[in-house]
This record gives C-alpha cells, structure tokens and sequence, in this order.
C-alpha cells in the first residue's frame, strides 16, 4: 500500500498562539495542541507501524498510510502527555522513547509501569473521577466503553480514560476509543467548547468502537460547539473503507457538518476568538 503524503502547509507549532487552542492532527489518535499556552500530546504514534516493538529496532504491526506530519524531534517542548488506554496503537512504546523525559505523562491505570522504564519522570495515572494538574492545565479523567487489556486473550487489564481538559475556564473533552455510551451526556451540565471524538474501527468492533452516527449523537450529549474526529485514515485496522468513517460523520451532522472541525490529517485549527473570550472561571488546582 503506498504511503499517503501531507499536501498540507506544513505544521509550525512553535508559531501558534499562546492565548488560544490550537490542535493538530498527527494522525490515527495523536493530537498536539497549544493548550493556551501549554503543548500536549495525546496517545503518540509518531512512525511507519504500531504494534508489537523490538526495542527501538523494528515493530511488527499494521503500518501507516498516511505519513507523519512532523518527526519527534520537532516535538521536543511538548509538556504534557496523554495516554488513553495501553492498546499498541495508543500506547506505543518507541514514540513515547522519542519524546522529551522533561514532560509529564498523565495515564490510565496501571500503565505507569510501562512507561516509566522509558526515562520519564513524572508519570501519573488517573482513575475516573480523579484529577491532576500540569502547567495551569486541569486534566480530569473519566470513562468510556471500551477496555485497556495489551495483550489479547492475555495480560493485564490496564484501565482506560477520556480526559476533560480544562485551563482558564476553556474545556475540552478527549475521548477514549468507545462504544456507543451515555456516558459523556453528564459533561452537559458544564459543557466542553471542543469534544474529540474516535470514529473508525467499527466493522466488526462495534461493541467497543461506536461507528460515525453514534460518534455524532454522543457529541451532541456533550453540548460541545466543536467536535474534532480522530482515529480515521493513518492505519488499516478494521473492515470498513478507510474514507467510509469521515463521509460518515459528515452524512450525519447534516446541515450542522460545520461543527466538524480539523478534517484532514497533517492540518492544524485554531478556535475562534468567539469561543476564547468567555468568561474566565477558576481552575482548580489538584
């Protein structure tokens, strides 16, 4: 299969604003984002295949189609980064051994025991309900339908977790891979102005990746205005089309398919001022 270019302008991360939320789709579940002010990365696969690593050497697994936007050098003054759930395509050994040991890792539980061997020092797991602070940046963790064993039939059960980020009263929702769930409905009482959302993987794993029209309605629950769909179009790891899920998506939205925001891989969006000049409310500090 050939490897898929970017055409895109390429990313400048160092040149995003400090006072805004910026994301960037790195491909498969990997966002960068300038937080306001504060540079996360969720779930890095950075190289050509994810799967079972030999060291830094070679990995035997599903290989990209879509190629990098930026190696990992150029992601040495992330601060902060995210782990979901320790599958192989979220929790990938050699990204993670590419990335500055200076940032702090926020995890699901139990994965602090594969990533600490890697150099970082500050690794901190998170159980639903709890919360942790970096930088300013609130990070909450909370549930999904999925599951977080490594090694299939085998291995450990790690935990798995959304995370509901949230710095001078702007919040945002990045969610686990997921099923279909009422779960992220209890963010509307509070809601996120972005919520990131999985939307491939769903042919024949439906019970444990919801398909594009469940990702819509599930957004909806949230009350967010943005939704920012991830984990489409980097690696073959399911049945359907690797286009099917994103026409999906749109289909779905119908007339509110604006809403849909950062729709191509290696491309960056900035939220609009609209959103960033709410009114501030206290981050609380955990």
């Amino acid at each position: 299969m050939t490897l898929v270019t970017n055409p895109h302008k390429p990313l400048d991360p160092a040149n995003w604003p400090d006072d805004a939320l910026t994301i960037a789709n790195l491909g498969h579940a990997t966002l960068l984002m300038n937080y306001f002010g504060v540079a996360v990365l969720t779930d890095p696969a950075l190289f050509s295949r994810v799967g079972f690593a030999v060291d830094s050497l070679f990995t035997v697994g599903p290989r990209r189609i879509t190629a990098p936007p930026l190696p990992p050098e150029a992601l040495q003054a992330v601060q902060v980064i995210l782990i979901t759930h320790a599958h192989m395509d979220h929790l990938d050994l050699p990204s993670l051994k590419a990335l500055p040991k200076s940032a702090t890792v926020i995890a699901c539980d139990k994965c602090g025991a594969l990533i600490r061997p890697l150099g970082f020092k500050d690794v901190r797991e998170l159980k639903w309900g709890e919360s942790t602070t970096v930088q300013g940046l609130n990070v909450s963790a909370m549930g999904a339908r999925h599951w977080g064993k490594r090694w299939l039939p085998y291995g450990i059960e790690y935990g798995f977790n959304s995370y509901v980020l949230d710095r001078g009263g702007h919040r945002m929702l990045f969610a686990c891979d997921s099923a279909v769930t009422t779960l992220f409905a209890s963010l509307h009482a509070d809601p996120p102005e972005v919520a990131a959302f999985s939307i491939s993987a769903y042919n024949p794993w439906i019970s444990k990746h919801a398909n594009p029209e469940q990702v819509w309605s599930m957004f909806e629950q949230t009350g967010a205005q943005y939704l920012v769909p991830f984990h489409w179009g980097t690696f073959k790891l399911s049945l359907e089309p690797m286009d099917e899920p994103f026409q999906r998506l749109l289909a779905a939205a119908g007339n509110q398919s604006n809403r849909i925001v950062l729709r191509q891989i290696g491309g960056a969006w900035t939220m609009p001022s609209a959103n960033r000049d709410t009114q501030t409310r206290a981050v609380p500090m955990r």
